[in-house]
């Protein structure tokens, strides 16, 4: 995730957590609004009181938080997250959705009680997808990388096994959209990176496969809010923005 400079929660850590496909992350949020960005991903989140799960964006998300705090989530790598949620990723898309509405609530609040507990809440929620993460399916990760490399479609069908028209299904239930709409997704994000560390404008457009400026303005535009000139001016040129927790 990513999130507008202007609201950006500080500070912010995170580490990867290979065996389950996702990273680790703790960030303090400011009282006020914050932009979160479509990244791919969805999130395990814990607020304090209650597990929150952050559907795959399809559009900027805006939080709004009333007062400042602190959670604690685990960002899973695309198509991970159904694996451990036993739901279709489409379901949850554009939505924040508490676990208690997934799961039994019985079920939920223990693992909520047992991160109350914990002296390290992220471990409660990297035991809770280890439980079930290992029921993902192979192609997940190839399928993800090839889309990542701007491979056209039915190529990264073939590398599943599959139709086009299969692995569109697919996606849906993975992903919470169509394989093109995650590769234009990961797409922007890795522009996004570039523009970060002050690539030329131009220069990036033509480095990540966009047709030219243009295109990849209207594609930040539908996805991010903003044109990619925005988001070089507030990365200063100095690193890309870093990932932040998804909304309450």
């Amino acid at each position: 995730m990513t999130v507008s400079s202007e609201s950006r929660p500080a500070p912010y850590r995170e580490r990867r957590v290979a065996d389950v496909a996702g990273t680790v992350w703790t960030g303090r949020h400011d009282a006020g609004s914050s932009t979160i960005l479509p990244d791919g991903c969805m999130d395990l989140i814990w607020t304090g009181r209650r597990i929150l799960v952050a559907g795959p964006d399809t559009r900027p998300y805006v939080h709004h938080a009333d007062v400042a705090g602190e959670m604690v989530g685990l960002r899973l790598d695309p198509g991970v997250a159904p694996t451990v949620l036993g739901c279709a990723a489409d379901e949850l898309r554009d939505t924040r959705t508490d676990l208690a509405d997934l799961w039994t609530r019985a079920e939920a609040q223990r693992w909520c009680s047992a991160i109350v507990d914990a002296d390290d809440p992220a471990s409660v929620l990297v035991a809770l997808t280890r439980t079930r993460v290992a029921d993902r399916p192979a192609w997940l990760g190839p399928v993800v990388a090839n889309l990542a490399a701007g491979r056209r479609i039915d190529l990264c069908a073939d590398v599943a096994g599959v139709t086009a028209r299969t692995l569109h299904r697919q996606s849906l239930h993975h992903f919470g959209y169509g394989p093109k709409t995650l590769q234009r997704i990961l797409r922007m994000r890795a522009a996004m990176t570039d523009l970060g560390v002050g690539r030329d404008l131009s220069a990036v457009a033509y480095r990540r496969g966009f047709a030219d400026y243009p295109h990849m303005h209207r594609e930040f535009v539908e996805l991010a809010g903003h044109g990619p000139a925005t988001f070089a001016v507030r990365a200063g040129h100095s690193g890309p923005e870093a990932d932040q927790p998804r909304a309450q």
